[in-house]
């Protein structure tokens, strides 16, 4: 009796589901774009759908407003980096400061995604003001700075009874590193751009530590 050979056909709905989800993975890189070479302030939905090609009314049933199409492009930015910084963290040489590492990635991953320096640069500036709209990006970079802070948990060793703790330190150490290469970009046509130095990622160290309290 001949074998059967099972063959699993896509259905039509999981076909639909496939092709949403391209259009949406599409539409957030076009976004992504947008938003670095337009801004955050003067980029509109309208700008979106013709860099994407896309009708605008197609591209509102994917995203209700510029500002829900914010909150997933910034999202995805900082899952990005994050995950880019647990992989750091976790390799490497064993010589190095586990911390040193953790700095270093951060410094590597704005060195090839340029784009995120302009937009994060952006988020925290709107989010100074507070208004209703950037409510979600508060949450979005407070899941960032806590997804940071248990990888610096992990890796941050003797943990001192006083002292910063470890969501202080991520904030300490994503705002250092964070201002530093957005002044970078600002002025990129007066000063060279800022290189992933042992010496560099051992100021960061230190400053961790000072504001740990520990030598």
């Amino acid at each position: 009796m001949p074998a059967r050979t099972l063959v699993r056909r896509a259905t039509p709905d999981g076909r639909r589901e496939h092709k949403k989800m391209l259009v949406r993975r599409g539409l957030l890189a076009a976004g992504r774009r947008l938003f670095a070479d337009k801004g955050l302030y003067e980029s509109r939905i309208e700008d979106l759908s013709r860099h994407a090609g896309i009708a605008k009314g197609t591209l509102y049933g994917y995203f209700a407003n510029k500002e829900e199409l914010v909150e997933a492009v910034v999202t995805n930015g900082f899952n990005e980096l994050l995950g880019h910084v647990h992989r750091a963290a976790q390799g490497g040489s064993a010589r190095e400061d586990a911390l040193a590492r953790i700095a270093g990635a951060h410094l590597e991953f704005f060195h090839d995604n340029p784009d995120l320096i302009r937009i994060f640069h952006q988020v925290r500036g709107l989010l100074k003001f507070n208004g209703p709209e950037s409510r979600p990006l508060r949450g979005v970079l407070s899941r960032y700075l806590a997804g940071l802070a248990q990888v610096i948990g992990m890796h941050r060793g003797r943990k001192p009874s006083r002292g910063a703790s470890d969501l202080e330190l991520a904030m300490a150490l994503f705002g250092a590193v964070s201002g530093i290469v957005s002044i970078y970009a600002s002025i990129d046509r007066i000063v060279p751009p800022l290189e992933n130095t042992p010496e560099l990622r051992r100021a960061f160290v230190a400053l961790l530590r000072a504001r740990a309290g520990v030598a």
